[in-house]
């Protein structure tokens, strides 16, 4: 069974989770962006490359994200 992040959202095109990370020593959360598109075949693909238009939601769920990362830590 794949893990699961424990936050994700999606604006357009563009997506971020977050995911738990642990050890005997401590909790860590990291994060992920990607983006989808279609290739010429018309298959979905994701890529960590993004493009002007992208980065408003870019930052966007990169607000959203720290916003949750910071009730996650201080939980």
């Amino acid at each position: 069974m794949a893990n699961k992040p424990v936050f994700s959202r999606r604006l357009n095109k563009v997506e971020v989770a977050i995911w738990r990370n642990e050890s005997e020593e401590a909790v860590w959360h990291n994060v992920t962006f990607q983006r989808t598109y279609r290739d010429e075949k018309g298959e979905i693909q994701n890529t960590t490359n993004y493009r002007m238009d992208d980065l408003p939601a870019l930052a966007f769920l990169a607000a959203k994200a720290y916003d949750q990362m910071a009730l996650t830590e201080d939980a």
